[in-house]
């Protein structure tokens, strides 16, 4: 999943003509910009006593991502519709500007 979109990203993007390096390190600044928006959407969606727990969880296995992930799909249900609503957002504002800055 990572591949494909990985090579979704540079192609919507028009980035195709980048080298190889150049590539990876715009998808590492893209990357790091959608998991803040996620985090951002998780955090609203939180109960208050459910962000409590999340900070405690997160003291003890902030390093262990899977488990990150089930903690959070067990409390947000709807986790994948906001991961895909946070990916489809930044694609669309980032085609948008491109579009505005290069007319």
């Amino acid at each position: 999943m990572a591949t494909t979109f990985s090579e979704s990203i540079i192609k919507e993007l028009g980035l195709d003509n980048m080298s190889e390096d150049k590539k990876v390190e715009v998808l590492l600044g893209i990357g790091r910009i959608i998991q803040q928006n996620i985090i951002l959407r998780i955090l609203d969606e939180l109960k208050e006593k459910d962000k409590k727990e999340f900070d405690k969880f997160l003291a003890k296995n902030g390093s262990d991502q899977e488990a990150i992930l089930k903690f959070l799909q067990s409390k947000i249900h709807n986790l994948d519709t906001i991961i895909d609503e946070e990916i489809d957002n930044f694609k669309k504002t980032s085609v948008d500007f491109l579009t505005k800055i290069t007319q």
